[in-house]
């Protein structure tokens, strides 16, 4: 019997040494979030501060402009999409919304790129291509105007095409106008340039516009007979023209939360842009990031944030009209509260006033990059990056007698110090490369920066363009040149 206790007793003593063990494991788990933990939360709301200023600022230029109300006027007609496939993908270069495609037979998209127009951009080419598919997005678009592009094909490609469209996502299509046929004297070097209609699409309760290329043999005149599977259709500077609702317009907001104490990030989350927005916080100290975008191209942020320093954005260059605010703030929890934040410009706007007399009215598109290294905002951290962004700015001026200006903006972070911009600029008229020049500054965020000079003339190093900064901008400032 006495065993037979000794052994109980030993098994008791076991098992409360366990579970002390167990206990004291627990005390030392790290805290769980909110959400996750009993511990109760409060409410702290976020306000930003003249919040219709910061959505809208001085943006009657911008293809992705909006009305400084939110009634939803319509803008005069502009460029919804453009494609001049430069940079060897798909992607559009000026877009009011992301998820555009172009697929074609089915949804294939293994299309390549070839010399386009100008010799010296690429252009996008099918092979064995019977059906291509241009699908936008229908939101932001209150009225589209017209579609433009340019065409041509292999000597056994397609010699003719029909244009239609679909609002119910290919269920049904409706014919834009009459077969178009290819000139008899298009040789396989120039190209058709092509011009319809879409006022007679109707986007009311569409999700989708898809805008169809159906293509056939045509006339061959002689030539080479019509291949469907290895003749070739290649086309190059797609427009879409139209009008944006700028009530729907997607401004984004872009937060992250960090605790004060552990650096650790506790909350983030994108949403559509408004005055006001609140999350549920447990007592403490913390740290916020509050990033505004103005288009559904969203910002570059690395995928895995963890702490303070993983936190960096940028913006790629290629992107015009990007217009992008922040805000940083640190602030204590101990009950519900309100915080009143007041964004700032983390971009600077680049102005081009061409004082040619003569000659804008042939300049068909201006391509531009960047030479200096791309800048990086990183919002608790000071890290000197050393990266690039290749990508070309294509500009379609649009010159006209009383307009001879071109303006796109550059996503700078918020920086201490001027830093060194510098931009190559390659002139087009008429298809063809007229003029190439470097032109360079110094400048912060929230800066105007105008070049001022004669855009085709000055063949030589030096440009003769006069720089004209504004270093007060405000949204109310009119600065005359």
């Amino acid at each position: 019997m006495k065993t037979k206790t000794q052994s109980t007793w030993g098994i008791f003593s076991c098992l409360f040494i366990v579970i002390l063990a167990v206990t004291s494991s627990c005390k030392k788990n790290a805290k769980l979030p909110p959400e996750e933990s009993n511990e109760k939360t409060h409410a702290v709301t976020f306000k930003i501060k003249d919040f219709e200023t910061i959505v809208s600022p001085l943006k009657a230029h911008s293809p992705r402009s909006k009305s400084a109300l939110a009634t939803g006027s319509v803008t005069e007609n502009q460029l919804l999409y453009h494609w001049n496939f430069d940079n060897g993908n798909a992607d559009p270069t000026i877009a009011l919304e992301d998820a555009v495609a172009i697929d074609y037979n089915n949804g294939k998209t293994d299309y390549s790129y070839v010399a386009g127009w100008p010799t010296s951009g690429k252009g996008i080419s099918f092979k064995g291509a019977r059906e291509i598919l241009i699908k936008i997005p229908a939101s932001g678009i209150a009225t589209l105007a017209n579609l433009t592009f340019d065409a041509n094909s292999s000597g056994t490609g397609p010699r003719a095409l029909v244009l239609s469209y679909s609002t119910n996502q290919g269920v049904t299509f409706t014919n834009l106008a009459d077969t178009i046929h290819y000139p008899s004297d298009l040789a396989i070097s120039g190209k058709l340039a092509v011009e319809q209609s879409l006022h007679s699409v109707t986007l009311t309760a569409a999700k989708e516009c898809w805008l169809k290329l159906t293509l056939f043999a045509g006339n061959r005149n002689g030539g080479s007979n019509y291949n469907e599977s290895t003749g070739t259709f290649k086309m190059d500077n797609v427009k879409i023209m139209g009008t944006t609702d700028q009530s729907v317009l997607p401004d984004k907001l872009y937060y992250h939360i960090f605790d004060a104490n552990t650096k650790l990030l506790v909350k983030t989350g994108t949403l559509n842009a408004k005055e006001k927005f609140n999350v549920a916080l447990s007592k403490g100290t913390y740290y916020l990031s509050l990033l505004s975008k103005n288009s559904g191209t969203p910002l570059m942020i690395p995928a895995s944030v963890t702490d303070l320093r993983s936190l960096s954005v940028s913006n790629t260059f290629s992107e015009q009209s990007a217009v992008v605010f922040a805000v940083r703030d640190t602030f204590d929890v101990t009950e519900s509260l309100e915080r009143v934040l007041t964004m700032g410009r983390i971009y600077s706007e680049v102005k081009f006033e061409c004082t040619d007399t003569e000659g804008l009215d042939l300049v068909d598109s201006i391509q531009i990059k960047q030479q200096h290294n791309a800048f990086l905002y990183y919002p608790f951290a000071t890290v000197v990056d050393e990266k690039s962004d290749n990508t070309t700015l294509s500009v379609i001026p649009n010159f006209a007698n009383n307009s001879k200006t071109f303006v796109f903006n550059q996503f700078m972070g918020d920086v201490p110090e001027n830093k060194m911009v510098k931009y190559e600029l390659r002139i087009f008229r008429k298809g063809e490369l007229a003029r190439t020049f470097a032109l360079s500054s110094e400048i912060r965020n929230n800066v105007q920066l105008l070049f001022k000079g004669k855009l085709l003339d000055g063949i030589s190093e030096n440009p003769g363009f006069q720089v004209i900064k504004n270093e007060k901008w405000r949204d109310n400032v009119v600065v005359e040149y």
